[in-house]
């Protein structure tokens, strides 16, 4: 009870023995007297009853709701705690084989030390083509050109229809140290041919490397894959790619007219080197660094596939040597890389440097550009090869399911050496050439594309491409110019 209550029930007990004292102090009263006061004390004391009644009624009311309170609270941060915790990935089972879906494919295995995982991209694509399709053959009988216009389906038009192996094994905790590896296979959708060819057939012509990566170390990797300079030059010479530096290889786009410049980020095996190793290394927040060496003596690099049988010629131990140098801004708004990239495979050197970057000034908006600069040796009697290329490239990303992306590059060939009447690639075997011409080639193109999802979109391509003075390429079946548009999809798993 409490202290006030207390008190009038000790002045009640007070007055009741007041009255009922001994019979000498009461004689002075009269009994109607004892009866008025007994009435008023009971009054005072029933008057003290009900406040305290009520007074108990509303701290038990208020405790009833505090507790009420409390248990609704500890409900509410349970849940939210459960929340939390199915939002965060759980920790790996160390024994676990399991199926799961990441970003970058399916995780087969996956438990503290090991992960194994499936992913791959199918791009269906139905194009048209102004001067003849993928299989125009020019001839006589054409006078040397194909001008009928073409619609079918194509190989792939964005990027080249792929499947593959991706993993890693921790070897050294402390350190963070593990193995890594990439198988990955391409194929052509249409004829579910290897690329290539059905008369070339490679299994893992896209990547087949294995090595190792930590912090420390940064990424050494040795085997069939991407050529330095692609990956190193990819930030910014075409809207379709990573726009920051880092450890991925090179994306670009498949077969048109679109990704020639990648030439000169290639190789005597083509856009991929055989036989490599690559090193790459992330210099705190901002700067990566890049060095690579594809072996001489190489035995089978398949002419099929784009390559060059190439053999060691005894100038150099290795057949080309490559290194780059890439800034991200601490605000990850702007990227800048440039490359240098060597070759002597065929007693002729050949020299190919980059610099170019990319910013975002709006975040609707990325643009691109950079520069190339090729010297080429050929035999002293054609003399020596001088290209100069630039790129520039726009990205849109507007609010929604539409992005989209406009780019334009210009080659500028002096005293580029030819053969069966087409102008050579940068890095085209030289020694046997006896002719050489001057000319230009300008390419205009973009694409929409519209996400269904984070794997699966729709786009619409086109390319328009030219060439002037005395280049010439393959691609436009014995014609000077072409026009070509694709509808595609794509998913990604």
């Amino acid at each position: 009870m409490k202290k006030n209550t207390l008190m009038a029930y000790g002045a009640a007990l007070g007055a009741i023995l007041t009255v009922a004292g001994p019979a000498s102090a009461q004689s002075t009263h009269s009994t109607q007297q004892v009866v008025e006061l007994l009435q008023q004390q009971i009054l005072q004391l029933q008057q003290q009853l009900q406040s305290l009644s009520v007074e108990v009624k509303a701290s038990t009311d208020a405790a009833k709701k505090a507790d009420a309170t409390a248990v609704q609270a500890q409900a509410v941060s349970s849940k939210a705690a459960e929340a939390v915790a199915a939002s965060q990935p759980s920790a790996p089972n160390k024994d676990a084989v399991k199926l799961t879906e990441t970003p970058g494919g399916y995780r087969l295995i996956d438990t503290e030390t090991t992960t194994l995982g499936l992913f791959g991209l199918i791009d269906l694509t139905a194009a048209t083509s102004s001067s003849g399709g993928p299989n125009a053959n020019p001839n006589s009988a054409t006078n040397g050109r194909t001008n009928s216009h073409w619609v079918g389906l194509d190989v792939s038009w964005m990027n080249g229809n792929r499947w593959g192996l991706t993993g890693s094994h921790v070897v050294d905790k402390g350190s963070n140290t593990e193995l890594v590896f990439r198988l990955e296979s391409e194929f052509e959708l249409p004829t579910g041919n290897f690329d290539g060819g059905f008369s070339s057939p490679v299994l893992f012509n896209r990547d087949a490397w294995i090595g190792v990566q930590s912090p420390t170390i940064g990424k050494l990797t040795v085997g069939r894959q991407d050529t330095l300079g692609r990956d190193v030059t990819m930030i910014w010479a075409n809207p379709f790619s990573n726009a920051k530096n880092g450890y991925d290889e090179g994306g670009w786009m498949n077969n048109q007219v679109m990704y020639q410049m990648m030439e000169y980020s290639g190789s005597p095996t083509g856009n991929r080197w055989d036989s490599a190793a690559v090193w790459k290394k992330k210099w705190g927040d901002n700067w990566v660094s890049y060095l690579g060496y594809q072996f001489g003596g190489l035995q089978n690099t398949q002419p099929g596939n784009g390559g060059t049988d190439v053999v060691d010629t005894g100038h150099y131990k290795g057949t080309q040597q490559a290194g780059g140098i890439g800034y991200n801004s601490s605000d990850d708004t702007w990227h800048a890389s440039a490359s240098i990239t060597h070759a002597n495979y065929d007693g002729f050197g050949k020299m190919v440097e980059s610099v170019g970057g990319n910013i975002r000034p709006l975040q609707w908006l990325r643009l691109n550009g950079g520069l190339f600069h090729a010297d080429i040796d050929q035999p002293q009697a054609v003399g020596k090869r001088v290209d100069n290329a630039f790129t520039v490239s726009a990205q849109i990303y507007p609010a929604g399911k539409f992005d989209y992306a406009l780019a334009y590059y210009r080659i500028k060939a002096k005293n580029a050496g030819t053969s069966g009447g087409n102008t050579l690639q940068p890095f085209d075997l030289t020694s046997g050439i006896t002719s050489a011409a001057s000319g230009t080639w300008d390419t205009l193109y973009g694409a929409a594309f519209y996400r269904l999802d984070k794997q699966t979109d729709l786009y619409l391509a086109f390319d328009y491409s030219y060439v002037g003075g005395g280049y010439n390429t393959s691609y436009f079946n014995g014609n000077r110019k072409i026009f070509q548009a694709g509808l595609g999809a794509r998913y990604f798993f």
